[in-house]
């Protein structure tokens, strides 16, 4: 059985980089600084907007609504103002790295259009298959859609809040795939 087992090692070591897709791979390991982070995500296609230090940075999907931002220089306001591309913030708090997403959308709007926060360990089990929905939504968000929204639909409502959006607790059955971050003497988030 021994040499079963071998070649059977092998062989997955062969096959698997072949049909692993850059969605199926796992964040590197944590070194301390978000540099092997900067790397995955510009792997995945991301584009880094800001670096303030070794422990924080800003990416942004330049895919979003089907890379009609193009080129646009994120680091200046959106020419519309209203959009949100897909874009995380990676942030070290304590010895745990924390992305905190804003989905693709717009930023003031209806329920469907709007974007909304999520926040996660980098690290947690859920991270990679959260990432590829995001980044799945963000690439199908359509341009026209939205503009029609906007002039003529819920999104030009004026019953829009205008503060952010709140997310609604969690159902009691999904608790399990949560994992909280600490904050220091702040508790969980």
């Amino acid at each position: 059985m021994t040499l079963i087992g071998t070649a059977r090692t092998r062989l997955h070591a062969v096959i698997d980089p072949i049909l692993t897709t850059r969605h199926d791979m796992l964040p590197p390991p944590d070194d301390g600084t978000v540099d092997p982070l900067l790397a995955y995500f510009q792997w995945r296609g991301w584009t880094i907007v800001d670096r303030d230090t070794h422990t924080t940075a800003v990416l942004s999907y330049p895919e979003s609504f089907h890379g009609a931002l193009g080129t646009v220089d994120r680091r200046s306001a959106a020419p519309d103002d209203n959009l949100q591309e897909l874009e995380v913030e990676l942030v070290l708090r304590g010895v745990h790295w924390v992305a905190h997403f804003s989905s693709c959308g717009v930023l003031i709007g209806c329920d469907r259009h709007r974007s909304i926060p999520v926040t996660m360990g980098v690290h947690a089990l859920p991270f990679t298959a959260v990432l590829g929905i995001l980044e799945f939504l963000a690439r199908r968000r359509r341009p026209r859609d939205i503009a029609h929204c906007l002039v003529f639909g819920a999104c030009s409502s004026h019953s829009i809040p205008s503060g952010p959006c709140l997310l609604r607790q969690p159902a009691a059955d999904h608790r399990s795939t949560l994992h909280a971050v600490h904050h220091g003497g702040e508790g969980a988030e």
